[in-house]
């Protein structure tokens, strides 16, 4: 086992290396950056937005020397070159005429000079375009030092943002996973015992609607049910007055606040679970063992949970790891409906506004939970089944 956990350990990261360029590529892939739109407003000063895009890693700078370097180019039917004259900015000429800074911004607000792209901004400040390699590597090594960089649309290190709103996301799928498998192994071994029974068929039916009805559509029918019920909160995970209340009091508040979006998020994987518990329990109690077991006098409670579920439960403990991570995946759509500050709603908006830092960190961040996730299940296999063997 000591084996087996050092050789899934040492897989992590490539695996970290490999998700975080592949998702770092496709951004880039995406037309337009967060900074796109305010460089088209003509309210915002491009020298400003430049250097926020220099100090976000997107943007470097040049200094004359570097710029009469490039020779003479084209761009927009003109020929463009730089001169040093020895000053901090240099001389810019249009078909060999001095042209004003902010005149020649207007054209050479992005430029290619080769495969190399550049920026010039009002006060005649000329910057190379980081490419997404050099960009890519820049951002993995300071990630590899705690340093994960400033969120573009909070201001804020993304460290910060993401422990803020990845707490939550737990809090929310763990108290879905204890719903799902609380509710759904007892039924699904009910069920198992009384085949073809009320049971059985009511099981049946709760697990078809579980897995039939889309989580959106649950999230909106649970919106409905609290607006018009007045029983649970809308939306939060704490009420205005929280903090004005007790410390028993503040627990309650939370709690209720959870109730409704865990029940939503939990109820369609509690469906999954009854089947695979039902039909695991149904063909274990076929076995040998367990005519065998009966022959013997064994106590039919003895037979159930002693030989028939311990047999049974294996194939959802090796669940236990996809069932976290496609909880956290699941639980965007139930954050956005249901307004949970969680994780997968702080992805959509950084997503939606192009927030490369917050989207790699919120990347890497879901692919560590779901390796250790899937770590802890093949460990807790081998714990409950002696049969394993991981070496």
């Amino acid at each position: 086992m000591l084996t087996f956990t050092i050789r899934r350990l040492l897989s992590i990261p490539p695996l970290i290396l490999v998700v975080s360029l592949l998702t770092f590529l496709l951004l880039k892939t995406a037309p337009g950056d967060f900074y796109s739109q305010q460089e088209a407003d003509p309210a915002r000063s491009l020298t400003e937005v430049l250097r926020q895009k220099e100090s976000a890693g997107l943007l470097h700078r040049l200094n004359p020397s570097q710029l009469q370097t490039l020779g003479e180019f084209t761009d927009e039917g003109a020929t463009w070159s730089f001169r040093d004259v020895g000053e901090k900015i240099p001389t810019i000429l249009q078909d060999g005429i001095i042209v004003e800074h902010r005149l020649a911004s207007r054209s050479l607000l992005n430029f290619q000079v080769g495969s190399t792209r550049y920026q010039c901004d009002d006060e005649g400040v000329v910057y190379r375009k980081v490419g997404p390699i050099e960009g890519f590597f820049s951002w993995f090594f300071n990630a590899l030092s705690g340093d994960f960089g400033r969120s573009y649309k909070f201001n804020r290190p993304v460290f910060g943002i993401i422990a803020e709103r990845l707490w939550n996301t737990l809090t929310l799928s763990i108290a879905a996973l204890v719903i799902a498998y609380g509710l759904g192994v007892p039924l699904g071994v009910f069920a198992a015992v009384k085949p073809n029974s009320p049971i059985d068929h009511t099981a049946g039916i709760f697990a078809f609607i579980g897995l039939s009805v889309p989580t959106v559509f649950s999230a909106l029918l649970a919106v409905l049910f609290a607006t018009y019920s007045g029983l649970f909160p809308i939306g939060d995970m704490r009420s205005l007055d929280y903090h004005q209340l007790s410390f028993w009091g503040k627990i309650g508040d939370r709690i209720h606040h959870l109730v409704l979006p865990a029940i939503v998020l939990g109820t369609s994987a509690m469906a999954g679970y009854m089947r695979q518990a039902r039909g695991n329990m149904i063909e274990a109690l076929g076995q040998d063992y367990v005519r065998t077991a009966r022959a013997k006098g064994v106590p039919h409670t003895g037979v159930l949970f002693k030989h028939a579920f311990r047999n049974a439960v294996n194939p959802l403990i090796t669940m236990f790891g996809y069932s976290l991570a496609s909880l956290l995946s699941g639980s965007l759509l139930v954050e956005i409906v249901m307004n949970w500050p969680g994780l997968g709603r702080l992805v959509f908006e950084a997503i939606s506004a192009k927030d490369e830092p917050l989207v790699l960190a919120s990347v890497l961040i879901s692919t560590l939970l779901l390796v250790f996730g899937n770590l802890v299940a093949d460990l807790l296999l081998a714990l409950v089944d002696p049969r394993v063997r991981l070496s």
